[in-house]
């Protein structure tokens, strides 16, 4: 079970984020609208973020992963159509221990990956938009990012 809840028409829960890195790219999935995001999702109830990454990884592309060090703690506060949400997300830094497969699977529905120069993030319409400047910049130590689109 998801570690999610909803209260006052606010859907609050704790996701966990891989940032897949090789040789200075960053692999994301791209949706069919040429939008860009990062793989993970929902921690479940009783599970560490570390075991919910390679979990999610595991679902999502095929393979499994070095867990490296937790690069930023994000409260992300969005609105998407009439629901309003609150999550706090750790994005992790992760090897990979084979090739990945370039698609994705959620549920039905298959979505394309690709590597992405770091030096291409800004190009793209990313989410998390932080990671555009942020991982470009990251200094080897946690980040905290308070990201309130909703004010």
């Amino acid at each position: 079970m998801d570690f999610r809840t909803v209260v006052d028409k606010q859907s609050f829960g704790v996701r966990a984020t891989g940032l897949l890195v090789k040789d200075e790219k960053l692999l994301l999935v791209k949706s069919p609208e040429g939008k860009y995001c990062t793989l993970g999702g929902a921690i479940q109830v009783g599970e560490t973020t570390e075991a919910a990454i390679r979990r999610e990884i595991r679902e999502e592309i095929g393979i499994e992963v070095e867990v490296g060090p937790l690069a930023f703690v994000v409260e992300n506060q969005f609105e998407l159509g009439s629901q309003a949400y609150h999550q706090i997300e750790f994005h992790y830094l992760l090897t990979p221990l084979s090739e990945p497969s370039l698609y994705m699977k959620e549920g039905q529905s298959i979505r394309q990956c690709e590597w992405v120069d770091f030096s291409d993030l800004e190009k793209l319409d990313l989410s998390p938009k932080f990671l555009k400047k942020e991982l470009v910049n990251w200094q080897g130590q946690v980040k905290q990012i308070i990201d309130n689109e909703s004010q």
